[in-house]
C-alpha cells in the first residue's frame, strides 16, 4: 500500500499499478471462460508458471498446451474473482484471492468450486504480467445445478 508519506506521484502511480494488476485478474477470466487465446496469452511474462490441480504450465509454450488442456476438458466455465489482497513492492507484486468458479465438464457434470488464487505479478518495460499463478481448493467439488 502506498505509505502516507509518499509524494503525488508515487500514490498515483502506486493507484496505476493497482488498478493495472486488477485488470490482469480480469483478463485471466474473461480469457479463459470466452476461450480467448490472444487475450488469455497476452497476461503471461514469458517465464511464468501456471499452477492447477489439472497440470501445471511453464513458459509461454507450456501455459499454452495447459489451458488448451482445460478448454477440452471443461467446454464451459465461468470464473469469479473476489476480495484481492495485492501488496505491490516496486516491480514486482502479489495477490490473493477468493475464486469461485462454475464448470461443465467434458462429461457433461457441473460443478461449484471455490478456493484462492496467489498470484505473483512483474512489471515489464511498459505494462505488467502474470509471473505466476497457482491455484488451491478451499473443498472438494461440489456438484450443483441439479
Amino acid at each position: 500500500m502506498a505509505n502516507l508519506n509518499d509524494g503525488l506521484e508515487q500514490k498515483i502511480q502506486w493507484v496505476v499499478d493497482l488498478e493495472q494488476i486488477k485488470i490482469l485478474m480480469a483478463k485471466y477470466c474473461h480469457g479463459i471462460d470466452q476461450k480467448d487465446e490472444k487475450t488469455f496469452m497476452s497476461i503471461w511474462s514469458d517465464d511464468a508458471d501456471y499452477l492447477l490441480p489439472r497440470g501445471e504450465g511453464h513458459g509461454t509454450d507450456g501455459i499454452r498446451a495447459l489451458v488448451r488442456k482445460v478448454w477440452r476438458e471443461v467446454p464451459q466455465c465461468h470464473h469469479h474473482i473476489t476480495n484481492p489482497v495485492i501488496d505491490i513492492q516496486g516491480e514486482t507484486a502479489t495477490a490473493a484471492t477468493d475464486v469461485i468458479y462454475f464448470r461443465l465438464t467434458a462429461d457433461g457434470i457441473r460443478v461449484l468450486l471455490s478456493g484462492t488464487y496467489a498470484f505473483e505479478f512483474v512489471k515489464g518495460e511498459d505494462r505488467w504480467q502474470i509471473r505466476s499463478l497457482k491455484f488451491a481448493s478451499f473443498v472438494a467439488d461440489s456438484p450443483v445445478f441439479a
